[in-house]
């Protein structure tokens, strides 16, 4: 996935790159990269139609959908494309959100031990469940500060429908532009301490008190982010559910930088040591 997308990347900032047929290093790469996700992507696909489930999971629903009008169900290739779009924007996504909060937690053990006593609390002994989610507050807060130190959209573009002016700048119609939300969530206006760590910003008093877009991770208005319930949703279940099982812990006098192409990610990754809790 990480090499397919550093070619997407690529070649929208390379508008004279040579095309993807040419037996080019790079090209080879792609199309490597692509065999393989589709590969793995269509045996899944092929497996579930041999063996039907009852699951109610989000492919049984891709494979049981029907065009209202005609009642044909979509194509292998059309699956295909559905699928490697959930792995990323839904999936890969939700991964980098929850390594940057495990790195956030990792520098801030004040912060983890918090956390888990709230989830040996809420939880006692059993897995954490959809119903546990609004007694989690605490690991949502968490989840909602590593959101706003480490976004992972970085920016929302946008066209401009009128003309426009913002702080005497001119913004003609049909400009399109981009919301930073890298630096809006650490906007001195909205923010005291913007660079510091700190869940209790999320306290429900204290987010009454912020305008309403000075955080947006999921983006906002009418193009906010379809998978956002699902993102926050699985994100807080599994932070619980690793937390309650393990303990993490950063290798430490490693490097951290930032790889801020499509989203934001880790360069390196990071590593942790993971020793498990009795």
């Amino acid at each position: 996935m990480r090499t397919a997308l550093e070619y997407v990347y690529y070649r929208m900032n390379s508008p004279l790159a040579l095309p993807v047929w040419m037996p080019t290093p790079r090209n080879f790469e792609f199309r490597k990269a692509k065999q393989t996700l589709d590969r793995l992507v269509l045996d899944i696909i092929q497996y579930r139609r041999e063996h039907p489930s009852e699951q109610n999971d989000l492919l049984s629903m891709l494979l049981t959908a029907q065009d209202e009008e005609t009642g044909i169900g979509m194509s292998g290739r059309e699956l295909q494309d559905e699928v490697i779009t959930l792995i990323n924007a839904g999936h890969e996504t939700t991964a980098t959100a929850l390594a940057w909060t495990w790195y956030l937690i990792g520098t801030h053990p004040d912060a983890m031990a918090q956390m888990q006593d709230e989830v040996q609390t809420v939880l006692n002994g059993n897995y954490p469940t959809v119903e546990n989610l609004f007694q989690l507050e605490y690991t949502r807060r968490v989840f909602d500060e590593s959101s706003r130190l480490c976004p992972i959209g970085l920016g929302l573009p946008r066209v401009a429908l009128n003309d426009d002016e913002i702080q005497g700048y001119f913004i003609p119609k049909g400009t399109i532009f981009t919301i930073a939300q890298y630096f809006i969530f650490r906007h001195p206006d909205f923010w005291d301490n913007p660079e510091q760590f700190n869940p209790d910003r999320f306290l429900p008093e204290k987010v009454k008190q912020r305008p309403k877009f000075a955080f947006f991770p999921f983006g906002a208005g009418q193009h906010i982010c379809i998978g956002k319930n699902l993102a926050l949703m699985e994100s807080t279940l599994i932070l619980a559910a690793i937390m309650q099982r393990f303990h993490i812990e950063l290798v430490p006098n490693q490097s951290i930088e930032i790889d801020p192409r499509f989203s934001l990610r880790p360069k390196y990754g990071i590593n942790v040591r993971v020793r498990k809790r009795y």
